[in-house]
């Protein structure tokens, strides 16, 4: 083997895929990859490497593996410049199953985790696992992400987070949400950490809202003697070895302790980086943060093979207890899962209601109903000079709105604009994208009148950004010689006579000449 070769060899082999190499091939799963020592290149039609025609591209080659920043990617079918990192390519070979892991700390923990969501689900289904779990210190940030990334994976996403807890002394413990209610309790400890800027919750507001909650010790922070206090479901059984040797016999010997109680272990190492040699991005980050004490080499995404060798390590070569105890640990994780089933509802908005007042419920039945009345009375206030042409695009930003059910939320803006020039108070006269909707203008939201300024209500909403996707016919028109496909709702602008507009396209007449589109 060549150099290259030699390279990939031992990075394959230390990320535990399956694979052979044959002459300047590389065979993964039985599809076969060309080795490049170099850059990524791309590819022209004719299937040579530009600038410089290195190889043609054969039909028994599938794709191409490149060395980028000390790893090994491969581009991702039909895409030309996504690439997927070669470790996570098909199924590790493990003799222990990898069913779940839930220590990740991604790059959303600022200045500690690394690591985007995708590359870790991307290992995840590599050791085969099936669930995931996130638990990054003091931040919520990620969850919604993590969430989504899970769910486009088929992989379940197991939502937590790491708190320090203020008792007799200060430790950190993992919480992680059963259901609806421990999602807001863990709403509620993330708005006294980054709201109310409290560094710590304090072990009585955490004991009279554990409700739908796991509380996991951490026996790294939390001294066995302060246990007590507490009333914890598991402590996590972490294979950690710290660097600094008086740390790491501090650790050992604290964990000794829980292991010998009655309280139940439960396998979660905390990761920070997905592979042992992402080490050294972290401890830039240690060096940054001025953090040496805890100090590790081996928080990184453990297979459950790797999980079980660091413990066997860390008991006396003849004591065979850590078998047991592997074994609990890992029912235990089985048991979080499986009762761990709070998921984020992305599918429902959000929006406050709007209450009506006794007057308006008197005179009118619906929401929809006060909103129409705001709007038309708006449009007779506004005396507007082009009456069809209003009327024209109101119809398609009311359409819009009622799709999104959003009409709440304007009756509230309304509302809110309202009581504030009541108490003759600056409003503004709008910003943003805001400025493109009629609606709001005429409902006295902004001052601004889209149409006199030529300005799109695309740009504030659209049924694309309320996530309605359906497909839209097309016009087709004959113009100047040329054959134009427009969709529904494209605006076009247009010299009718002697006066140039900007119209939708389905507004269009015979005898209309399109000057832009």
């Amino acid at each position: 083997m060549n150099k290259e070769q030699t390279k990939l060899y031992n990075y394959c082999k230390a990320m535990l895929l399956d694979f052979t190499i044959e002459g300047e091939f590389l065979l993964i799963d039985g599809n076969k990859y060309m080795i490049l020592n170099d850059e990524i290149n791309l590819i022209d039609e004719d299937g040579d490497f530009e600038p410089n025609v290195v190889f043609k591209l054969g039909e028994d080659v599938l794709g191409f593996v490149y060395e980028f920043g000390g790893r090994w990617y491969t581009q991702v079918e039909d895409e030309e410049l996504e690439l997927k990192e070669l470790a996570y390519i098909g199924r590790a070979k493990e003799k222990l199953p990898t069913k779940s892991f839930l220590g990740i700390r991604s790059g959303y923990e600022l200045m500690n985790g690394m690591g985007l969501h995708k590359s870790w689900i991307s290992k995840a289904k590599f050791l085969g696992a099936e669930s995931l779990g996130i638990c990054e210190k003091n931040t919520l940030g990620g969850v919604l992400n993590f969430q989504n990334e899970c769910k486009n994976a088929n992989i379940k996403s197991i939502i937590g987070m790491t708190i320090s807890v203020e008792g007799c002394k200060t430790y950190d413990v993992k919480l992680y949400a059963k259901n609806f209610q421990g999602w807001l309790n863990l709403l509620k400890f993330n708005t006294i950490i980054n709201v109310d800027l409290k560094i710590n919750v304090p072990v009585t507001t955490l004991e009279n809202n554990k409700e739908g909650l796991f509380i996991v010790a951490d026996p790294k922070s939390m001294d066995y003697n302060n246990v007590n206090e507490l009333d914890v479901d598991f402590y996590q059984l972490d294979t950690v070895n710290f660097l600094n040797a008086d740390r790491d016999e501090k650790y050992i010997d604290n964990l000794e302790l829980f292991i010998t109680s009655d309280i139940e272990p439960i396998s979660i190492t905390d990761a920070f980086y997905l592979e042992s040699q992402d080490f050294k991005t972290r401890e830039s980050l240690w060096t940054i943060n001025k953090a040496f004490d805890d100090k590790t080499d081996n928080q990184y995404f453990k297979s459950k093979s790797q999980y079980a060798g660091e413990l066997l390590n860390m008991f006396d070569s003849q004591d065979k207890s850590w078998i047991e105890l592997y074994k609990k640990a890992i029912k235990n994780e089985a048991v979080l899962v499986e009762n761990c089933n709070f998921s984020y509802d992305t599918d429902t908005r959000h929006l406050p209601s709007y209450i009506m007042t006794d007057e308006e419920s008197e005179n009118f039945d619906t929401n929809e109903q006060l909103f129409m009345h705001i709007v038309k009375k708006g449009f007779n206030d506004r005396n507007v000079k082009d009456p069809q042409k209003y009327v024209a695009r109101l119809k398609k930003e009311i359409a819009v709105l009622k799709m999104g059910d959003v009409i709440d939320y304007f009756l509230s803006l309304h509302d809110i604009i309202r009581y504030a020039k009541s108490k003759k108070m600056l409003t503004g006269i709008g910003r943003g994208s805001a400025g493109g909707s009629l609606v709001a203008y005429l409902m006295g939201i902004i001052q601004v009148d889209p149409l006199r300024f030529d300005l799109l209500f695309e740009r504030f909403l659209n049924s694309g950004r309320m996530g309605k996707f359906e497909e839209r016919p097309s016009y087709i028109i004959e113009a100047d010689g040329q054959t134009l496909e427009f969709e529904e709702g494209s605006l076009v602008r247009i010299k009718r006579g002697n006066k140039e507009t900007v119209i939708f396209v389905h507004e269009l007449v015979e005898g209309d000449e399109i000057i832009r589109y």
